[in-house]
C-alpha cells in the first residue's frame, strides 16, 4: 500500500506542469465566398522543443498541450473560419478534394519573452499565393498564459487582413 501512495505521489508532483492551449475569440472581419487552405504553422525550433526563448537569450519552459505546430494550425483555422465567415476554411491539403485558390503559410520567425519589459513579441511572415508579408507584433504580458492569447490573437487578425486583401474578391 506505502508503494503505491508513493507512485500517486510521484506522478502527482509530475502533474503540476501548466500546458498551453490556444484561446482565442475571433471577430468576423468579412465573408470570403471561397475555399482557404492553411498550409502547416512553421514555428522556431526552441517552441517546438518546449522552450520559450527570453530577450537576454535564454531559455525557459512552456509547454504546449500537444504538438505546438499542429496545434496552432487547428487554431489558425478555426479563428479564420469564424473571422472570414466561411466554413470552407480548412487543413491543406487534407481537408480538400481540389485545390484551393487561396492557401495561406504562417511563418513564425521568432516569439520573445521580454522580462524586463513584460511583454511578448513576435516575428511572422505570411506567404499567400506565393507573396510574402512581414510583421513584427508586441503584446504587454499580463500572465504568459494570457499574454500568449493576446498575441496569438493578433498575429491571427493580422493573417486575416492579409488574406482579406490578397483573397477577397468580392464588392
Amino acid at each position: 500500500m506505502r508503494w503505491l501512495l508513493l507512485v500517486v505521489l510521484i506522478f502527482a508532483g509530475c502533474g503540476q506542469k501548466r500546458l498551453y492551449t490556444p484561446s482565442l475569440h475571433p471577430h468576423p472581419i468579412i465573408r470570403m465566398q471561397q475555399a482557404i487552405g492553411v498550409a502547416p504553422v512553421a514555428l522556431p525550433e526552441y517552441l517546438l522543443m518546449d522552450k520559450l526563448l527570453t530577450k537576454s537569450g535564454e531559455y525557459v519552459d512552456f509547454t504546449f498541450a500537444g504538438e505546438p505546430d499542429w496545434q496552432i494550425q487547428k487554431a489558425l483555422v478555426e479563428y479564420l473560419r469564424t473571422a472570414l465567415g466561411d466554413e470552407r476554411v480548412g487543413i491543406y491539403p487534407w481537408d480538400f478534394t481540389i485545390r484551393p485558390r487561396c492557401i495561406v503559410k504562417l511563418h513564425l520567425i521568432t516569439l520573445v519573452l521580454d522580462k524586463k519589459r513584460a511583454k511578448l513579441q513576435a516575428r511572422a511572415e505570411v506567404v499567400v499565393g506565393g507573396l510574402k508579408e512581414a510583421f513584427t507584433l508586441d503584446q504587454p504580458l499580463g500572465g504568459l498564459p494570457q499574454g500568449m492569447d493576446a498575441l496569438w490573437q493578433k498575429i491571427f487578425d493580422q493573417v486575416a487582413q492579409i488574406l482579406k486583401k490578397r483573397c477577397y474578391k468580392g464588392k
